[in-house]
């Protein structure tokens, strides 16, 4: 696979999983960050399985199989609470700016574990793309004059957490390369759902309960959130990762609050402001780059 082909699956996935995340913060915010990651991993989970089923299983290694689910359970269950905790108050926009300290974490775990190197242009493409969340970040700061520490804290554990379920997944890889992005996903959505089931075993009950008195349009946005954030976006992301260089990989990931400010504006009738102007100016030099 051509290594523009891979940032295309990444960039794909991020656009997914962002636009979902406008639905997850609300519902977030209406119940709980538990509830609606119950939903998510729940409506995943069948659909990998079903994919699983179309495109085959591979046999793994136990150490494969313990690195996926804790992949899962560090990130997919654990993270997520933590991030999603953080869109119930942040919303998903400034939650997602902290997705820039990601290629640092990546980068750092391909140095010393896989043997990759950041050459210059890799350097500079996450440069850019970090430039492009700082830009960002800058606008949320005037607009709102303050900073919240506690929730921007969870949003930072969310991303750390995620970034260690990553570096797991690719651990998974390393060890059986001919995996099918559809069979891990499957075996991490379950190693999440194992968490959630210990940390409340009746929890998708009271999901359902919400869920029953919902009008046909609301149960379909949040189905159709849930294949797109969960299901779509990691078959895409993991595809990817499982053959770029992580840190690369990740920088693409982090535009996903550029998009969401894309959203924003096309919701609320706006034109762009300069400071997304200059944002998507460091996003096209930083693809330029890494591709």
């Amino acid at each position: 696979m051509s290594s523009a082909s891979v940032y295309l699956l990444a960039l794909a996935a991020n656009l997914f999983f962002s636009t979902a995340s406008m639905v997850f913060s609300l519902y977030a915010r209406r119940f709980s960050p538990f509830w609606i990651n119950q939903l998510k991993v729940v409506i995943a989970i069948v659909l990998f399985a079903l994919a699983t089923l179309y495109t085959g299983v591979t046999p793994l290694s136990v150490t494969a199989l313990v690195y996926l689910l804790l992949s899962g359970l560090i990130g997919l269950c654990v993270g997520d609470l933590f991030l999603f905790k953080a869109y119930a108050t942040l919303g998903a926009g400034r939650s997602l700016v902290l997705y820039s300290f990601q290629p640092l974490l990546l980068g750092l775990y391909g140095y010393f574990f896989l043997a990759q190197s950041f050459n210059p242009s890799q350097a500079i493409a996450v440069a850019c793309m970090m430039a492009c969340l700082g830009v960002f970040l800058l606008e949320r700061n005037k607009l709102t004059g303050r900073w919240d520490l506690q929730s921007f804290t969870w949003a930072f554990t969310g991303i750390v957490l995620d970034a260690v379920g990553v570096m797991l997944t690719r651990e998974a890889f390393e060890s059986t390369p001919n995996l099918d992005a559809m069979q891990v996903n499957l075996i991490r959505c379950a190693g999440a759902l194992l968490g959630y089931f210990v940390i409340r075993p009746t929890g998708i009950l009271q999901v359902a309960r919400d869920i029953m008195p919902m009008k046909m349009k609301e149960k379909s946005l949040l189905f159709i959130a849930c294949v797109c954030g969960t299901f779509v976006s990691l078959a895409l992301y993991l595809t990817a990762l499982k053959y770029a260089h992580v840190a690369s990989l990740t920088a693409v990931a982090i535009t996903g609050p550029v998009w969401v400010s894309i959203l924003e504006c096309l919701w609320e009738r706006k034109l762009p402001n300069r400071y997304l102007v200059a944002a998507f100016t460091f996003f096209l030099m930083g693809f330029y780059f890494m591709t």
